[in-house]
Parts: C-alpha cells; sequence; structure tokens
C-alpha cells in the first residue's frame, strides 16, 4: 500500500470522525467546547493531508 492511499483512508476517517462529532454537538443543548476544537483540528488535519495530495 502506498503512502497515498494511507493518506486517502485518514481523510476518510477523519470525515467520519467530524460527522460523528457534529451529531454529537447538535444533539446538545450547550457547547462543547471540546468537541468544537476537535471538530478545528480534524478539519486542519485533513487540509494539510489534502495538500499533500
Amino acid at each position: 500500500m502506498e503512502i497515498r492511499d494511507y493518506l486517502k483512508d485518514e481523510l476518510k476517517r477523519l470525515n467520519r470522525r467530524n460527522d460523528l462529532l457534529e451529531k454529537e454537538a447538535n444533539k446538545s443543548q450547550f457547547i462543547n467546547l471540546g468537541v468544537e476544537e476537535a471538530i478545528q483540528k480534524n478539519t486542519l488535519a485533513m487540509c494539510e493531508i489534502a495538500k499533500v495530495l
């Protein structure tokens, strides 16, 4: 498996993780800064991976 394949898999994993975090955030009545921060960090990581691809 090439590095590009690993990076694509990581993009997919981060995207799924963000979807789950967004659903969790939408269910809650309160703003959970930890969830929001995790979404931001995942998105930043996805952008950095996309630059490489």
